[in-house]
């Protein structure tokens, strides 16, 4: 169904076409792959100049919503996770919220389980302190995408191990059911091949290509308190960056640590 254009209105043209073609693509109307009509036939069935559909068209690829394929036409892109690279704390599920991609949680595990030399030393622990295992998958659309399991010690989260983490996130209640503040977070990217158990997750098959994550959370004071291995769909992810040149490089005098990444070759 075409929107009805108000031309008295002032929201530009442009926008309420942007605004129409956002929300069937968000809605499920125009799916993955869903090819848009000829911009000729589309404008005259618009009833607007060809100029103004084309910035409505424009500034929907800038937002990686559409993809212009030369001599083929303009499509409906995949849906992927994009992570800002290096510029906030955003976990995957806020990335997915903020891009207004909707979602589900399956919970595959949540146990508490005798900490190893490996997490007692991480967490300052004694060994076989009680941490919490969680493992989770996040389905858009029903195809599992982000496979995750998060290691968290239960001592400065008591009964933590009873909450729902198919309908609540991680971080959410770390912060207001207990009310401890997450400051920051390493975070380290790896491009690898899924294993039987990835593959299984992620329903795809064994080798397929997925990008792995390894993250470690720490508290205002400095105290980690989470950890965690993600792994992602090679088709449903990819990074994004903001970077400076030259004289722009002053602005990041005072906080350096916010903006560095490492890169491994």
């Amino acid at each position: 169904m075409l929107p009805q254009i108000d031309r008295y209105s002032p929201i530009p043209i442009y926008q309420q076409i942007k605004d129409w073609m956002r929300g069937n693509i968000l809605n499920g109307t125009w799916g993955e792959h869903y090819q848009l009509q000829a911009e000729d036939d589309l404008a005259q069935a618009l009833n607007v100049n060809r100029g103004t559909l084309r910035n409505a068209i424009k500034s929907l690829m800038e937002e990686g919503l559409l993809i212009r394929i030369h001599g083929k036409g303009t499509f409906v892109t995949h849906k992927k996770v994009e992570q800002p690279l290096a510029e906030s704390l955003m976990t995957f599920s806020e990335a997915l919220i903020q891009q207004n991609i909707a979602y589900t949680t399956t919970t595959l595990q949540q146990q508490v389980i005798p900490a190893d030399e490996d997490l007692a030393a991480l967490f300052h622990l004694d060994l076989d302190a009680p941490i919490l295992w969680l493992q989770r998958v996040r389905h858009v659309e029903n195809k599992p995408i982000i496979y995750f399991a998060n290691y968290v010690p239960t001592a400065n989260f008591p009964q933590i191990e009873q909450k729902d983490f198919s309908t609540r996130r991680l971080f959410d209640v770390m912060e207001h059911d207990y009310g401890l503040k997450i400051a920051w977070a390493q975070r380290y990217f790896e491009a690898c091949t899924a294993d039987a158990q990835v593959a299984a997750a992620l329903n795809i098959s064994v080798g397929s290509p997925v990008m792995y994550a390894k993250q470690i959370t720490y508290s205002n004071n400095d105290v980690p308190i989470e950890a965690s291995d993600i792994w992602i769909r090679g088709d449903s992810f990819r990074l994004s960056a903001n970077v400076l040149r030259g004289e722009s490089l002053n602005l990041l005098n005072g906080v350096p640590d916010l903006v560095q990444s490492e890169i491994r070759v």
